[in-house]
């Protein structure tokens, strides 16, 4: 969670607070022990007192001694947010530092327990799994236990102690209600204050996961458009392909036809009038088709995929493998066992189609971070692709994947996709057709 101001003052109101509060108790152990024996009342003050407490000076000091370690320890938490949880070495000596001074003051003030949990539960890192928040509940419930098991009154019963109100009581009686109430008044306040801080604390925790949903639905709509964007570009790629397809036919086989139909129709009047004509006119009808292949066949060279102009099979696939490393943290694995085969291009154009559609779904989609391939020779030239993304629960079939199996249905192929701890994709192609049986 982000640092918040209102956090921050309360927890120095918080020790603020307590310091006054430790002094105050200290000192009505040192000014009051002065007084009683000033006034002649040290007898009077042992026969009420349950146990005999160390010296007041002694009190005074290691208290605050030990506090200002305390502030230490707050200091060095406040410095190392992230790396601190409920459970470590800074939260022990907290903790052990507390009782210290508690045990100091012999249990006269216990509303420190308040400020050291409100410096653990603010500035440890936050839980997110269920252990951590186990962890949490556990430290929760032994706060607020030890903060009730910590009361005075409570623990006279079972350990003998030295009441501050005895020393209290040798005041005159305006005095003593002076001291009363500043006494209450801080333990009061910093129960308060305390309060304070846990309120601005779940306030700033709503806030900051408001926050979070917010750019979460932020960065949805994001995705969203951006793959309406890719949709609509998919879709603008495909039409200017089949205009240029369109062209490419018009340009090649269409001119070709046109002539191989002229020609033929002349052939069909001179037959019978000029033989010796009509058979050089099937002459020019048959460099007229030799012309069309060709044409037909470079157009169709100039549709295959860039990676495959000059390479075979599995050196087109080695490389696209390593552009798709380069520029992302994907690891793609191929097993290639295809040496001895020799497609034809037409099956070898539809492989390196499916195969590159594959690995871009296993990003784009199941935001997958390793892929592996195997291309294997059984009763049928087989392929899986597995990758470790999310998976599905229930399949769409969008453009791509429709593609995938309109290709596959051209050679003859199958496909079938599944869900296997990721997206699992099983293709079979059939070998009849192919130049290696």
């Amino acid at each position: 969670m982000r640092p918040n101001k209102s956090i921050f003052y309360s927890k120095i109101a918080l020790m603020v607070i307590n310091f006054i509060a430790i002094v105050y108790n200290a000192s009505i152990y040192l000014f009051a022990t002065d007084y009683v024996v000033a006034k002649g009342f040290s007898h009077s003050l042992l026969e009420r007192l349950d146990a005999i407490p160390g010296s007041p000076r002694l009190i005074f000091l290691v208290s605050l001694i030990f506090y200002a370690c305390l502030l230490l320890v707050f200091y060095y938490r406040e410095k190392h947010p992230n790396q601190l949880s409920v459970y470590d070495k800074a939260t022990i000596i907290e903790i052990l530092l507390m009782l210290v001074i508690f045990s100091v003051l012999h249990s006269s003030y216990n509303g420190l327990i308040l400020l050291v949990f409100a410096d653990i539960f603010y500035g440890s890192k936050e839980f997110n799994t269920s252990k951590d928040k186990k962890y949490w509940f556990s430290f929760i419930i032994l706060s607020f236990g030890m903060l009730l098991l910590s009361n005075y009154d409570l623990m006279s019963l079972f350990i003998k102690l030295p009441s501050l109100d005895s020393y209290i009581r040798f005041y005159p009686e305006s005095v003593r209600f002076l001291l009363l109430l500043g006494k209450n008044f801080l333990y009061s306040l910093n129960i308060v204050v305390f309060m304070i801080s846990l309120l601005f604390y779940i306030l700033a925790a709503i806030t900051e996961r408001h926050r979070i949903e917010e750019e979460l639905r932020m960065a949805s709509q994001a995705n969203r458009e951006l793959n309406s964007y890719l949709a609509l570009s998919e879709k603008i790629a495909e039409d200017r392909e089949r205009k240029r397809i369109a062209r490419e036919i018009h340009d090649t086989l269409g001119h070709a036809l046109t002539g191989i139909s002229a020609g033929i129709d002349a052939v069909k009047v001179l037959v019978d009038i000029d033989t010796d004509r009509a058979k050089e006119q099937l002459q020019n009808v048959s460099l007229v088709v030799r012309d069309g292949i060709r044409d037909v066949r470079g157009s169709l060279n100039k549709m295959r995929p860039g990676a495959l102009e000059n390479n075979s099979l599995k050196e087109a696939l080695s490389k696209i493998i390593r552009e798709y490393e380069a520029i992302s943290n994907l690891e793609i694995h191929l097993r290639y066992e295809w040496d001895t085969i020799d497609l034809d291009i037409a099956k070898e154009d539809i492989v390196f189609r499916v195969i590159q559609e594959s690995i871009t779904n296993s990003v784009r989609h199941g935001h997958a971070k390793t892929i592996w391939i195997d291309l294997l020779e059984e009763e049928q030239y087989t392929m899986t692709i597995q990758d470790d993304g999310v998976g599905f629960d229930e399949l769409h079939y969008g453009y791509g994947l429709k593609q995938m199996q309109e290709r596959l249905m051209i050679i003859g192929g199958s496909v079938r996709f599944e869900n296997r701890s990721g997206f699992y994709t099983y293709i079979e192609i059939p070998k009849i057709g192919g130049r290696h049986d």
